[in-house]
């Protein structure tokens, strides 16, 4: 995550050029000096709207990480921890950033505190931290629900829903199942990276995004992971079974297991492990062995 997006610069920089262009030109056609006002007032009124997100990101990029929030990510994230102290800097502000950005609520609006928002962004943060030009697909914002799960009429504390990924609308998480995803020490399961990793493989579909698994040419992301799904041993798989249920559901529970257990998937299925890595362009297995060496407990 940059503190301004390539693609958000673009269109600043070419609608502050693109406006004073008009504005000369319909004083030339028009020979009307009262063009330059109005074009110095819209010029103004542009930047002013156009600006004001750059500058709440510049703003958060730059302010000073709380104390009591690294204590927290290095009691609750394994993978926080495993950072050196570079990567911690580089986490923090991608943290700082999405927050930001982001809209974190309870259902109905209701405010939600301050650990579980940073462990939302904590997932985001996790998850870009090999592919700085990415930026979180979470335009809607996250809707945190209480207690283990909701069922499919979005009721609380009923059904089986820990998590859900829905198209044009906000990411859905059940509390208490996010802060297990984050308590368990290698378990290979996490409800926040799961939904999230649903998104990241809409946009990869969206796009011409290609990824080289071992080879010299670029394979389609669709086609990769259709094939990968249809040549996986789900019987002999250390993914869960509900891997088996779409190729969507594969991506998911495999970057799941990527992130918080990355061993016995590289040993099963290392080419799976491979896409993997290419796609978020890290490997979490030396992240997570730098935590392990200096021996620190895990879980919050």
């Amino acid at each position: 995550m940059r503190t301004i997006p390539a693609f958000d610069l673009f269109f600043i920089v070419f609608y502050a050029l693109l406006i004073p262009l008009i504005g000369v030109t319909a004083w030339s056609i028009s020979g009307r000096l009262e063009v330059f006002p109005l074009l110095l007032l819209s010029l103004a009124l542009y930047l002013r709207l156009a600006l004001r997100r750059p500058l709440r990101r510049k703003r958060a990029a730059q302010a000073p990480f709380p104390g009591e929030w690294r204590e927290f990510l290095l009691a609750s994230s394994p993978y926080f921890h495993g950072l050196d102290e570079e990567g911690r800097l580089r986490f923090e502000r991608y943290v700082r950033l999405f927050l930001a950005d982001t809209r974190i609520a309870g259902t109905g609006g209701a405010p939600v505190s301050w650990a579980t928002r940073v462990l939302v962004a904590a997932g985001v943060a996790t998850m870009l931290h090999g592919l700085p030009e990415w930026e979180p697909p979470l335009a809607d914002g996250v809707t945190v629900y209480p207690g283990y799960s909701f069922d499919r009429n979005y009721r609380p504390g009923r059904g089986n829903i820990a998590g859900q990924a829905p198209i044009g609308g906000p990411l859905l998480v059940a509390e208490k199942s996010l802060l297990d995803g984050f308590a368990g020490q290698r378990d290979g399961t996490n409800v926040l990276l799961h939904e999230l990793a649903h998104y990241f493989d809409l946009e990869a579909r969206k796009g011409s995004m290609g990824i080289r698994p071992g080879t010299g040419s670029a394979v389609p992301w669709a086609e990769l992971i259709a094939g990968e799904y249809e040549r996986h041993d789900f019987a002999a798989s250390p993914l869960s079974a509900y891997a088996a249920q779409n190729e969507a559901e594969f991506f998911a529970v495999a970057s799941e297991m990527f992130f918080e257990n990355p061993w016995p998937l590289q040993a099963a299925h290392p080419g799976l492990f491979e896409i993997l890595r290419e796609f978020y362009r890290q490997d979490p297995r030396r992240v997570l062995a730098r935590r392990t060496r200096e021996g620190r407990p895990g879980g919050i």
